[in-house]
């Protein structure tokens, strides 16, 4: 390597913040494989179970995010802030307190009122596998708390393996159900064990941790965390709840007004244009976020140019799929996924504009965090909400 490449690489990722560095790679390795194969195992998918079976895991998907920020009212996101792992601790008690009191609440209800309960979402559809609701929300949720604690620890690699078998043991399940022809069921297995793969792995490596601070835990530190970091559940609990609707809205809607099939058509279409769009979007943006933040939110005029650049960029790369989409959208998805669907391209074509537009602004939203206007962003997901309801009409 040539001695000034050697300095430079120095400098920008050798001193203070490597570990950082290493650990984003890490991070970005493991999110980036655990895609990869999301995306590879769609076609398989796609020729082993109906359109219909797509939408009831669209609809089964799109609950569960609706649900899971209100397990834990947030404070789950304080675990790796303390300096002392004796109130992280307490954090990680007072979570999951909260979400076993919530999960027993919730499978009471559906346990008994399954049908009408959904039926205020239009989900009635999900009411034979209410269970799984349950299931999947315990698990999700008790897979954030554990991937948080190991964020605390900069258990980097651990998080990467498991977002990686997560991925890989979901699409195995959906596969192997999808051979014996179980229908929806198949999915929606599966797509639990894709959201709560890894929790034995997280116990293993930090049970001793667990072990050595639960003498930590007091009624009174319980009450200490919970009103030292309150603004979880005041302003990031609602911001999460309209930032996830917004984004789920779509297929709510379908669902709302079309039958099982067609809500499976959409689901797929955003779910395949999804994953790719992701990984690169979601991974520009933990990038500029990490240089924002370096810059300092005193530099504004730097952050300024920074973000346009980015934002310039990244609108050259998502240009050429847009227009194939637009052009070509109905023929891509039957060639690569099969001829039931020919609507899924057709969605596609249709999306393609609001998922360019989705790609390139996703950088932007980690300007709030670095000016600290979490206040301003709530503000403005609750007018996308609003927005959002009111297109839906």
């Amino acid at each position: 390597m040539p001695p000034i490449v050697s300095s430079l690489s120095a400098r920008l990722f050798g001193g203070p913040a490597s570990a950082v560095f290493r650990g984003m790679a890490t991070l970005a390795l493991g999110s980036g494989l655990a895609r990869v194969i999301g995306i590879a195992s769609i076609p398989i998918l796609t020729r082993l179970y109906t359109p219909e079976d797509f939408g009831v895991m669209a609809v089964f998907t799109a609950l569960i995010a609706l649900m899971a920020p209100l397990l834990t009212l947030r404070y789950i996101l304080a675990v790796p802030l303390p300096r002392h792992d004796g109130l992280a601790m307490n954090l990680m008690v007072l979570s999951a307190g909260l979400m076993l009191v919530t999960g027993t609440l919730l499978a009471i209800g559906l346990a008994l009122f399954a049908e009408p309960m959904l039926a205020l979402m239009s989900m009635e559809v999900l009411a034979p596998w209410w269970w799984l609701i349950v299931l999947g929300l315990i698990g999700s949720g008790t897979y954030e708390m554990l991937s948080l604690w190991a964020t605390r620890r900069r258990a980097y690699k651990v998080i990467a393996y498991t977002n990686v078998t997560q991925s890989a043991a979901g699409a195995v399940v959906k596969i192997a159900f999808g051979f014996f022809g179980t229908g929806p069921i198949g999915l929606l297995v599966g797509q639990v064990v894709a959201t709560s793969g890894g929790v034995g792995t997280f116990l293993r490596q930090f049970w001793a941790e667990f072990r050595a601070n639960w003498k930590h835990v007091r009624r009174s530190r319980l009450e200490r965390v919970a009103v030292r970091h309150r603004g979880f559940p005041i302003y990031r609990l609602p911001s999460q709840v309209l930032l996830v609707f917004s984004a789920q809205a779509p297929v709510l809607f379908i669902a709302t007004l079309y039958d099982a099939e067609t809500t499976g058509q959409f689901g797929l279409a955003m779910a395949a244009l999804g994953l790719p769009l992701g990984l690169l979007g979601r991974t520009t943006a933990n990038a500029f976020y990490a240089e924002a933040a370096n810059i300092g939110r005193r530099r504004g005029e730097e952050i300024w140019h920074l973000t346009i650049a980015v934002l310039k960029r990244l609108a050259f790369f998502g240009t050429a799929p847009t227009i194939i989409l637009l052009l070509f959208g109905p023929e891509l998805f039957m060639f690569v996924f099969g001829s039931n669907w020919e609507l899924a391209g057709v969605f596609s074509s249709i999306l393609a504009i609001y998922l360019f537009l989705q790609f390139i602004q996703t950088p932007a939203g980690h300007l709030f965090y670095i000016f600290e206007r979490q206040k301003s962003l709530l503000v403005l997901r609750g007018c996308t909400k609003t927005l959002i309801t009111q297109a839906g009409r």
